[in-house]
C-alpha cells in the first residue's frame, strides 16, 4: 500500500553557487546544515483568467519562484561565513556580522523521510535574508530556541526551460549521493 502522508525533515545541506562568465551556474560540494526542524514553501506567482464571451476561456499560470521558511536549532558558523558574509577574526576567533555583506546564491537540499520513497530535493538559486535572534531564560522546563531563515528561490535555466528544484526518490540511480554530490542542472529540451 502506498504511503499517503509525508512527515520528517532531515539531511539539510547547502551548496554555494558560482556564476560563470557564460551565465551558467556551478555548485560547490554540499555542506551539512544540521538541526532542521521545519520547512515550508510558498509560490511566487499565481494564475490569471482570461475572460471573453461571458466565461473564462483560458487560465495562465505563472511560477516566478518560491519563498522558503526553514527553521533550524542553530545556524552553523560555516553557513554564516560562506553564505551570510560573517567574518572570522584571525586574532581572536570572534565572529563578526557584516552589515553590507554581498548576497551569496546557494542551493538548498533536504530529505523528507516519511514519504514512501524518502524524497530528496535541491532548490537551485536561493538567497537568504539576515535572520532574527531571540532567547528566553530557563524556567521549570527548557524551551529550545529556533532560528528561522527566510529564503527566496528564483528559477535557473535548464536547457530550454526555467526550473526551481529537482527531486530524487529511492528508485533513482543517483539517490545515495544526491545530497552529498554538488547539485547539477539537468538539460531539458
Amino acid at each position: 500500500m502506498a504511503n499517503k502522508i509525508t512527515f520528517g525533515l532531515k539531511n539539510a545541506h547547502y551548496s554555494v553557487a558560482t556564476l560563470g562568465t557564460d551565465g551558467s551556474y556551478s555548485f560547490a560540494t554540499p555542506v551539512a546544515l544540521p538541526g532542521a526542524q521545519e520547512f515550508s514553501t510558498d509560490i511566487v506567482g499565481g494564475s490569471t483568467n482570461v475572460n471573453a464571451d461571458d466565461k473564462i476561456i483560458q487560465t495562465g499560470n505563472s511560477l516566478a519562484g518560491r519563498t522558503i521558511t526553514l527553521k533550524l536549532t542553530d545556524i552553523p558558523e560555516s553557513f554564516k561565513t560562506s553564505v551570510l558574509g560573517y567574518k572570522k577574526l584571525t586574532t581572536t576567533n570572534n565572529l563578526v556580522e557584516v552589515a553590507d555583506a554581498p548576497t551569496v546564491t546557494f542551493a538548498l537540499g533536504f530529505e523528507i523521510q516519511g514519504d514512501e520513497k524518502a524524497r530528496r530535493t535541491w532548490f537551485y538559486l536561493c538567497t537568504v535574508t539576515p535572520f532574527s535572534e531571540s532567547s528566553k531564560t530557563k524556567a521549570d522546563s527548557i524551551e529550545v530556541n529556533a532560528i528561522t531563515l527566510n529564503i527566496t528561490v528564483r528559477p535557473i535555466q535548464a536547457g530550454s526551460v526555467s526550473i526551481l528544484k529537482i527531486s530524487a526518490d529511492s528508485s533513482c540511480s543517483n539517490y545515495e549521493d544526491f545530497l552529498t554530490d554538488a547539485p547539477e542542472v539537468p538539460t531539458i529540451s
